[in-house]
């Protein structure tokens, strides 16, 4: 009996015991880092002298701070372009399937940003949308000067050329990656049968490919938001530095300005805080995908 009790508990142990590896590091690397930050934003402290308890006054500042509203506004913009970043990817995904002749020099071609990386990219950006910059070059030499813009320079231009760029080109070629390989699991039965029905291209893909990556799109559209979310900062220092002015100045570089520039990093902490929410909420979102999904 002792031993049929045994074998049970170390059965029932067993798999908490091979996960246990993981979920130290998760507590040491992402739980205790939330966890002091949300703390943190309890205090005023420049990183150096020892912190002082505030109670509620970072975020009550924070919520009077034109600049957190502004970059609310201004994720929010970005947040507008996920849209096209994922129906763009999409359709040439399923134009790539079809057999495009060369098709694979363009998906190395369209895959080339990321592997450059948001840094280079961002440099490469802010050359090409300069007034004198290869855009307005090319514009000028086919006589369509008049739209030639300063991109860079004009609040509405700068934001609307960030979400173009960050959105929905940069992530163009990752995105048609994804997109081809969930559409490689697609049974060909399925094309067959649209084909003998007389289906055209575009309901063979409303009516066959997007129902069958459904899980894949769903998954896409809540990184794309993670992306905008939480990882722009590389490529928006090396574009835009936060400008012109506020202009494209989000949650996340509101967090480096106030902490690695003003040195207030109690404050810091409230907006990363306020960062930390939204993305736990897209976090939800998926997982409630994910077990909707799997019923």
């Amino acid at each position: 009996m002792k031993r049929k009790l045994s074998k049970k508990n170390t059965e029932l142990f067993e798999p908490y015991m091979l996960i246990a590896p993981l979920l130290i590091l998760l507590a040491v690397f992402i739980l205790y880092p939330v966890i002091a930050n949300i703390v943190m934003s309890f205090f005023k402290w420049n990183g150096i002298k020892k912190p002082q308890f505030i109670g509620l006054e970072n975020y009550a500042e924070m919520f009077k701070d034109e600049k957190f509203w502004g970059s609310i506004k201004n994720t929010g913009i970005l947040l507008l372009y996920i849209p096209l970043g994922v129906v763009l990817p999409l359709i040439v995904s399923a134009v790539l399937r079809e057999g495009l002749k060369g098709w694979s020099f363009f998906r190395a071609a369209l895959y080339l940003p990321n592997i450059l990386g948001y840094v280079i990219m961002g440099s490469i950006c802010n050359i090409v949308f300069r007034k004198t910059g290869p855009i307005n070059n090319i514009l000028t030499a086919v006589g369509l000067d008049s739209l030639a813009k300063d991109w860079l320079m004009s609040p509405e231009l700068a934001i609307n050329s960030l979400g173009f760029v960050y959105g929905v080109w940069l992530r163009l070629g990752f995105g048609c990656i994804f997109f081809l390989a969930a559409m490689s699991s697609i049974d060909e039965s399925l094309y067959d049968a649209a084909k003998i029905d007389g289906a055209k291209w575009w309901k063979t893909f409303f009516n066959v490919t997007l129902p069958s990556i459904r899980f894949s799109i769903e998954f896409w559209v809540v990184l794309s938001f993670i992306e905008v979310l939480a990882r722009a900062f590389s490529f928006i220092y090396t574009f835009t530095n936060g400008g012109p002015g506020f202009a494209t100045f989000t949650l996340e570089y509101g967090i480096y300005t106030s902490g690695f520039v003003a040195f207030k990093m109690g404050y810091a902490s409230a907006w990363a805080s306020v960062l930390f929410v939204f993305c736990a909420i897209i976090a939800v979102f998926q997982v409630k995908l994910m077990k909707k999904e799997a019923e």
